[in-house]
């Protein structure tokens, strides 16, 4: 054998060598690195079938089964749009407790839920013929542009009849997502929670719901 063959054959062994001694080290080092995805953790998700009122636990991963219809995993807002009607989820999650509320013996009903601009106006300025000025009048009844029932996302439940029924909804609301939001109103309730967090404290009246910068002048 000549000399540059017997080279050529002592390199390569060689790189062979070091490439057999290299590669368990490459993949050890890819292993370590290697990123480890965790699934996400799947949120409940309650789910109200409409047809026979049941109420069924599901998550967000394998949704509600038609005939039923979600009640949502966060707070309900409105968006810029204005509505014709109530918030769907929104109505979903009262009929939820309502009809939970059959079954413990109570009856609630909705006996205002949205309104248009128009109504909500002239009820506003009916409140202050009654109460004597803006501010006082805001207690009660917000302006048309602010208040909740012109944008689907307040109503008033057995107003003005059973104050009963209402504690039952006030006590048990926030496992469908529905509080109770002032202390001057035992009627009125909104979407303010996701379904089965604790509802916030309860404001004075809808005056306090305005930033300060919204304030009305009496």
């Amino acid at each position: 054998m000549d000399k540059k063959l017997s080279n050529f054959y002592f390199w390569g062994a060689g790189y062979l060598l070091l490439v057999v001694a290299i590669l368990p080290l490459t993949a050890s080092k890819t292993g370590d690195s290697e990123v480890v995805i965790t699934p996400s953790k799947a949120v409940p998700l309650l789910c109200f079938n409409v047809v026979t009122s049941e109420l069924r636990t599901s998550d967000t991963d394998l949704g509600c089964l038609s005939p039923e219809e979600s009640l949502g995993t966060e707070p309900i807002s409105h968006t810029d749009v204005r509505p014709t009607q109530i918030d769907r989820t929104f109505e979903v999650r009262f009929l939820a407790a309502q009809a939970a509320a059959k079954e413990a013996g109570f009856k609630i009903r909705i006996t205002s839920g949205f309104r248009t601009q128009q109504l909500q106006e002239k009820l506003h300025a009916d409140a202050v013929k009654k109460y004597g000025s803006e501010e006082e009048a805001s207690k009660w009844v917000l302006p048309k542009e602010i208040s909740h029932h012109t944008w689907g996302t307040a109503i008033d439940v057995n107003y003005p009849g059973d104050r009963k029924a209402d504690k039952w909804l006030e006590e048990n609301g926030s496992t469908y997502g529905l509080c109770r939001v002032y202390k001057n109103e035992w009627w009125h309730f909104e979407p303010v929670i996701a379904p089965g967090e604790p509802c916030p404290p309860m404001m004075a009246n809808a005056l306090e719901s305005l930033p300060v910068s919204g304030k009305l002048n009496s």
